[in-house]
């Protein structure tokens, strides 16, 4: 049942369904919630790619990472550092958008290891920041255009992540 819903889900039509559905009545949507709160929500994967991957959701419409607010950021950023909270090991906070997206609702994909190393990334090549610091998030909000095209990539096919590493400030990378 979980994957044909998840079948319907990544249909295009379907994404400001699926968005309303997690906006007004999350409770109705057949998954296993890990957590939530009024602003977001958090399950596992019902197609998992990653070890432990989770997905979080803000609990709004929005159609992809440019409709997000600096606050729906940190509070995205705040559900993955309370999935994670008991958990030592390193983490990943991944968007993917444009043609990378295939679920026509903002969504994060959290899974555990080294994303960066694992993808060839230089710390240098990406951007750190404290957690969780809204005039980052304010500044990452208004510029993301301009920081995906600054970073080279293609804003029809991009990936945003976040790296959390023990001892070590977040990296946010565009690839």
């Amino acid at each position: 049942m979980g994957r044909l819903l998840f079948y319907i889900a990544r249909l295009r039509a379907m994404g400001m369904f699926v968005g309303f559905m997690f906006t007004y009545f999350p409770f109705l949507i057949p998954v296993k919630k890990l957590m939530q709160n009024t602003k977001t929500v958090s399950f596992p994967h019902p197609s998992a790619s990653y070890q432990d991957h989770v997905l979080i959701i803000p609990r709004k419409v929005a159609r992809n990472v440019f409709c997000l607010s600096p606050d729906d950021f940190i509070d995205i950023i705040n559900m993955a550092a309370e999935v994670r909270k008991d958990d030592n090991r390193d983490y990943v906070l991944l968007i993917n958008g444009g043609s990378r997206q295939d679920v026509m609702q903002a969504h994060f994909h959290l899974f555990t290891g080294n994303f960066a190393a694992h993808k060839g990334c230089a710390k240098e090549n990406g951007q750190a920041f404290y957690h969780p610091d809204k005039d980052f998030w304010i500044q990452l909000t208004s510029r993301l255009h301009d920081l995906i095209k600054e970073c080279g990539v293609s804003d029809n096919a991009f990936s945003i992540f976040i790296q959390f590493e023990k001892n070590s400030l977040p990296i946010v990378f565009f690839v």
